[in-house]
């Protein structure tokens, strides 16, 4: 009997070892390059990086962000960014959110953020490592690319938002331009005919902005990765083996994704909240029944950079509210603010909207704030600025969860009464509660697929059976024009063929019909 118990337990003891074994075998080094000077962006790749690290991987960190505290296994290089405090000042100041100007000026400011990484010279002594994997958070810039073929590793892009033109070439994936509208168009369900002329049109220009972004970037990428010694830019991203996107089927059209194309939405949103700071937790409980609205413009809008006259219309809302106010307000303290506001420069977004006391959130319409809203079953009041949140913004209404207001037309009745609306009518939190129930549905969490997919890769170097040949093919092949064009040649020739023996046919015809007629 005793050498039995312990024929057993060196048996389990031998299966322990051998477990380790085979999890320490499984643990990869993998490098995060996310050269945003978008905060709002840098945190989904912060919290799939920590989901790595707390699955035992290696995990390091290079962005202009740090982490609030450390975390295990995860290694940070904070690098610098270009401030864009001006422009999204202009934003709110002069309403320039989304014209021709400051979309070309957004794309510079990352070119240039990304390439001060690429010079830091923390990030230099990186390619002197090892590295498994690479992990790129994309955001207009991509040309750091490059240091996947750099460590001979598989590279997976991860992007805050939806399936664009330049995220569908990294993997070939169709664009369906026909059937689904562009994520700067927005709207939900099947199109009519002048919705899918305007998707044409849009896809059109998405094909412009790419190709001027390519060729921008090609000396960006070459300068870091010369000719010769790395594979050209235009190869380095059509070799990317995974895609990561930050949505999820029930927010928008669905649509065709390739195996390699992956929803992972929600993926910042803790299942289970983090303890509040003390004096908001207060304020949260202390609300009652009437509860509280976070009002929040995001990590790169500023509320302190609201005019005045906007400024004056919000507080004198807010004034006559019997709701609490949670505001994100960047400065020390918000001038003639009531005493039912609470201001704060951070808020932990996720936390706060976990609350059961947060009855309204009051947003800019972001991607990740609109997440973070739906997961947690939070009606939204949307005041969009730029970029896609007009549309984000959109999708929440045709969904029932939400207004707007339109930010030129802000002044105190505008913005009392759909403020009004939101907090007295019930319909917008029933909604929203159902909203909840559907975006949460799923057979694993968002951290646990994204986890998963980028390990599959990482196991499988590159896991090169999931590569699209579509991938490698250029615009012409793609849509089959070169085909249509080598079918249009042969009917020509054909065509020509045909007319030449009805001629040769009718002379013979004809010439022997007149000797027959001299005869």
């Amino acid at each position: 009997m005793v050498v039995r118990m312990k024929l057993s337990q060196g048996v389990a003891f031998a299966w322990v070892v051998l477990c380790c074994c085979f999890a320490q075998l499984e643990a990869y080094r993998i490098l995060c390059i996310y050269p945003s000077s978008g905060r709002s962006h840098v945190l989904v790749g912060q919290a799939l990086l920590k989901g790595l690290a707390a699955r035992g991987h290696d995990v390091t960190m290079v962005s202009p962000y740090k982490l609030s505290k450390p975390v295990p296994n995860y290694r940070e290089i904070v690098v610098q960014k270009v401030d864009l405090g001006q422009m999204t000042r202009d934003f709110l100041q002069k309403n320039t959110g989304n014209s021709l100007g400051g979309i070309v000026h957004l794309f510079q400011t990352q070119f240039r953020t990304a390439e001060m990484a690429m010079e830091d010279a923390q990030v230099q002594a990186l390619k002197n490592e090892h590295f498994d994997l690479v992990i790129v958070g994309y955001f207009v810039a991509d040309f750091v690319l490059g240091f996947g073929p750099h460590f001979n590793a598989p590279t997976v892009v991860l992007f805050s938002a939806g399936l664009t033109k330049m995220t569908a070439d990294f993997v070939g994936n169709p664009r369906a331009v026909a059937t689904v509208p562009a994520i700067m168009i927005g709207g939900r369900g099947a199109m009519d005919f002048a919705g899918r002329v305007k998707n044409f049109l849009f896809a059109g220009v998405e094909n412009m902005i790419t190709a001027v972004s390519d060729y921008v970037q090609t000396s960006y990428y070459e300068q870091f990765f010369p000719p010769g010694r790395y594979p050209s830019y235009a190869d380095v991203r059509r070799n990317v083996s995974l895609v990561l996107l930050n949505t999820h089927f029930s927010q928008a059209t669905p649509r065709p994704y390739l195996p390699n194309v992956v929803e992972v939405g929600g993926l910042q949103i803790k299942a289970k909240p983090d303890p509040l700071p003390e004096d908001i937790r207060e304020w949260l409980d202390g609300a009652g029944e009437h509860g509280v609205v976070y009002f929040c413009l995001g990590s790169n809008l500023k509320s302190a950079d609201l005019p005045q006259a906007k400024l004056d219309a919000i507080l004198k809302t807010f004034a006559q509210l019997k709701q609490r106010v949670l505001w994100k307000w960047e400065s020390d303290h918000i001038p003639n603010a009531p005493p039912n506001v609470l201001s704060k420069a951070w808020l932990p977004q996720d936390d706060v909207l976990a609350h059961p006391n947060v009855k309204l959130f009051i947003s800019h319409g972001g991607l990740g704030g609109m997440a973070e809203a739906k997961y947690h079953g939070v009606p939204v009041l949307g005041i969009p600025i730029f970029a896609e949140q007009h549309q984000n913004i959109q999708s929440m209404i045709d969904e029932g969860v939400a207004m707007q207001v339109d930010y030129k037309q802000l002044d105190e009745r505008t913005f009392s009464r759909a403020v009004n609306i939101m907090v007295r009518e019930h319909r917008f939190a029933e909604r929203a509660k159902a909203i909840s129930e559907l975006y949460r549905d799923r057979p694993q969490s968002a951290m646990d697929l994204a986890c998963y997919w980028v390990e599959y890769v990482a196991r499988h170097r590159g896991a090169p059976q999931l590569h699209y040949p579509g991938a490698d093919m250029n615009f012409f092949q793609q849509e089959s024009l070169d085909v249509i064009a080598f079918l249009v040649a042969i009917l020509y020739v054909v065509f020509k063929v045909f007319k030449l023996l009805l001629r040769f046919a009718y002379r013979k015809v004809f010439k022997s019909s007149r000797k027959t007629k001299v005869q």
